[in-house]
């Protein structure tokens, strides 16, 4: 179970990244309305993170 938490933190701090990644090049070679739509994604992507991680570490200590 511990795999499943860890694998799905993994996974919202990628789609982060990736958020962040489309956010600079939308700025840079496309429109600039996108910026906030991939901002947007990024931000919600890092909240998930947060709470995943949380939880994760929540489900150790309860292990322990």
């Amino acid at each position: 179970m511990n795999k499943v938490v860890r694998a799905f933190e993994i996974f919202w701090l990628i789609m982060c990244f990736v958020g962040i990644f489309m956010c600079v090049y939308s700025a840079i070679k496309r429109d600039n309305q996108d910026v906030f739509y991939f901002l947007a994604f990024s931000f919600v992507s890092g909240i998930l993170y947060a709470i995943r991680r949380r939880q994760r570490k929540n489900l150790e200590n309860s292990n322990k």
